[in-house]
């Protein structure tokens, strides 16, 4: 019995060898990737957005803050916006938080014969940095958090009164720009944040070479 023999051209054969070789290649990595996909888990994210929402009390410092200052002071406020969380390390992770803010400022000066004050309520953008936020724990975090905040005004008004009667055609300048430090302490509820800050202004609100003055604050930040 014979056998017919095909020869083909010398330029293909090593063509269709080469090109079968890539095929079992491919599908060697084909299978190993299936069989990794299988056997370990998938990789956690490593950043994580959220809306936060931040009811706070504000007061001004004159360099003298006292609990009596701030009882008589202290307007509430409140602000709404974003959180970034990136994951740095097990016990390290850092923030970025664009918010816009209502914020009600009061001061009250009572003198013995005069008491006045005067109310500002900003409308600002905010940013909070937050490079260092410590964490401790399992599905339940606690946290320690220090960074910096800026915020521009956007819009102002002001209202003054002495001995409760309504004074016109009386502003004062104030800077649009805040910046300072943030402190904070909370705790991660599984994907939810509860956290107690406060900020610490560094320049001078109320434009007024006699006296330095500037805004504190103490946030509740929520985040969903």
């Amino acid at each position: 019995m014979k056998f017919a023999i095909m020869k083909c051209p010398p330029m293909k054969k090593p063509f269709a060898l080469l090109l079968f070789m890539i095929c079992l290649v491919m599908s060697g990595f084909e299978a190993k990737a299936e069989s990794q996909n299988d056997s370990i888990p998938e990789k956690t994210r490593e950043m994580k957005m959220g809306i936060r929402f931040s009811p706070s009390l504000n007061f001004f410092d004159y360099g003298d803050l006292s609990f009596g200052q701030v009882a008589s002071d202290y307007k509430i406020g409140a602000a709404l916006g974003m959180v970034f969380d990136w994951k740095m390390s097990e016990y390290n992770r850092i923030r970025l938080e664009p918010y816009l803010e209502y914020q009600n400022i009061n001061n009250n000066s009572i003198n013995p014969d005069i008491e006045a004050i005067t109310s500002f309520s900003n409308v600002s953008f905010g940013l909070d940095a937050i490079p260092l936020v410590l964490t401790y724990g399992g599905k339940y975090k606690g946290t320690l958090s220090f960074g910096g905040f800026a915020k521009y005004v956007l819009n102002s008004s002001q209202s003054t009164t002495l001995n409760g009667n309504p004074v016109n055609n009386f502003n004062v300048e104030i800077n649009k720009l805040q910046y300072g430090l943030s402190f904070g302490a909370g705790a991660y509820l599984g994907k939810r944040l509860i956290e107690f800050r406060y900020y610490q202004s560094l320049n001078d609100f109320v434009n007024n070479p006699v006296v330095p003055n500037s805004i504190n604050q103490v946030q509740l930040i929520l985040v969903y």
